[in-house]
């Protein structure tokens, strides 16, 4: 329990950012100098989130708010470390050819954006991810391995590779993710704040949470802002119960300006499962809004409106899309589009030039860079490209200027699919979607996520797919299913359809 702390429960929508911010802004009006204010999160979104706001409304700078960082970067700042002190690709391998095990691809855990884990493949992965897990949740390593380890891993591979980690980080001075926030709890010296929100405060691991408390010493007032019922990454280390307990000082937000009362209905029966949690009494917004049950996708009316489609994991997310395709919809996936932009930019540069249009320059270089340079289906001739460089970036364009003086060796009766080396599959797929009257270079009105990455989101119009799996359904811990499918279903603002699943593996809703 972290003493002088205000535990606020930010339910789906009742705008727990907005809460923390006006608190910020009401310090800062009232004296307090952006450096006494201290924010730490499991994220970097919330936290640039607040340093955009509050410095728009104080005519401040970010570099203003030196506190205001996800543990991993407090911990990587207030040990005084540089990039090269960090455990990288290398020294993984170096390790991994030690014991036997490989680590492949890159390292695309990012200092500042609250990851607890790294996200190396390969043969040592699942072990590294045990061995960082057992320090985040403070516990040895025998007991993570027994209540979470894969059978197919054996305990004695997982020592040999914490003690290599031991010894190699010893004799080399190098830190990995978990050892900024160790040895910040054993060696950091805190700053002295007048003002500590620890925001998505439910996602902090047992050691994330040592680590809060060592700056709340010296802070004169401490926030601590979540969801109980959002606890939804327990796979990294996180118990929730570490929240739960963290004050007795509990405000709750009580007014959602997202969810309607159909919609809030619903997820209160689902809140209901979750055990050993904040009860939490809400209101819905003004308006009823809309819960349908379909067994098919095609049964929603996705022609009109914005949509997000959910579900339990990206393997699923990938089945669905292949459905949203197949109706000749255009949608998206981690913010990337079923189609390119830049392919159905340079579908239009060649239809424009086809008709007979002059195109700018730089559409001109875009189509250059995307086409076929040698071989029989040679678009432009090699070195084209670098002729367009000494034209003024105003000029335009046709196509017989391309062609008689750069390098342009197709011509209209090529069609912008052949120029472009479309497939017959992605050819059908842009007709299906032009026949709809989209448009193709605008962003897709339709959006597929998982509910873990659609935490913290929103839309007019939802669909949750109740497919589950079999480690998710049979596992030791339920509420992780319960508080997956709460997030779901509280992301729609209007609409909210419950995508029905036959599979035995299948949460009930």
């Amino acid at each position: 329990m972290i003493p002088k702390a205000e535990l606020v429960l930010g339910p789906p929508g009742t705008g727990k950012t907005y809460y923390l911010i006006q608190q910020i802004k009401e310090a800062l009006a009232n004296g307090a100098h952006p450096s006494r204010l201290g924010v730490i999160s499991f994220t970097r979104k919330a936290i640039e989130e607040m340093v955009t706001r509050a410095c728009a409304e104080f005519n401040l700078e970010a570099k203003d708010f030196p506190h205001m960082r996800t543990s991993h970067s407090f911990g990587f700042r207030g040990l005084g470390l540089q990039s090269q002190d960090v455990m990288n690709k290398e020294d993984y391998d170096n390790i991994g050819r030690e014991i036997g095990l490989t680590f492949e691809g890159k390292i695309r855990t990012n200092l500042e954006d609250g990851m607890s884990l790294p996200t190396l493949g390969g043969s040592g992965s699942k072990y590294l991810q045990l061995e960082n897990r057992a320090r985040l949740r403070m516990i040895d390593l025998d007991t993570e391995f027994n209540q979470e380890g894969d059978r197919d891993l054996f305990f004695p591979k997982l020592e040999q590779l914490s003690k290599q980690l031991i010894e190699y980080k010893a004799a080399t001075s190098k830190y990995d993710y978990v050892d900024m926030i160790e040895k910040y709890i054993t060696l950091g010296i805190p700053p002295n704040l007048d003002y500590l929100f620890i925001d998505e405060a439910q996602d902090f691991t047992p050691l994330q949470w040592r680590m809060a408390e060592k700056i709340a010493e010296k802070s004169e007032k401490v926030y601590i802002a979540g969801d109980d019922d959002q606890a939804i990454h327990r796979w990294t280390g996180v118990d929730v119960k570490e929240f739960n307990k963290s004050s007795g000082n509990v405000k709750v937000l009580a007014q959602s300006y997202r969810i309607p009362r159909s919609v809030h209905a619903l997820a209160k029966t689902i809140a209901q499962r979750i055990s050993d949690r904040h009860v939490k009494q809400f209101n819905a917004r003004d308006e009823e809004g809309t819960v349908e049950y379909v067994y098919h996708l095609e049964d929603v009316p996705l022609h009109e409106g914005s949509w997000t489609i959910m579900a339990r994991t990206n393997g699923y997310v990938y089945e669905l899309a292949k459905h949203v395709r197949k109706a000749g919809f255009k949608y998206s996936i981690k913010g990337r589009p079923s189609i390119p932009l830049e392919l159905v930019a340079n579908l239009g540069t060649w239809n424009d030039l086809c008709a007979g249009k002059s195109v700018g320059l730089q559409r001109i270089k875009d189509l250059y860079s995307a086409v076929p340079k040698q071989g029989k289906n040679a678009v432009v001739r090699r070195g084209s490209q670098q002729m367009l460089d000494v034209l003024a970036p105003d000029a335009e364009l046709d196509i017989e200027i391309l062609q008689l003086q750069y390098g342009l060796l197709a011509g209209p009766e090529q069609s912008a699919y052949e120029v472009m080396r479309v497939g017959r599959d992605d050819q059908d797929y842009i007709d299906a979607m032009a026949r709809r009257g989209d448009d193709l270079m605008s962003e897709p009105r339709i959006k597929l996520s998982t509910f873990h990455a659609m935490k913290g989101g929103e839309d007019d119009n939802c669909v949750v797919y109740t497919m589950s799996t079999a480690a998710c359904v049979n596992s030791d811990h339920p509420d992780d299913e319960h508080r997956a499918f709460y997030v779901g279903v509280t992301r729609a603002r209007h609409t909210l359809y419950i995508l029905q699943s036959n599979y035995k593996y299948r949460y009930t809703i």
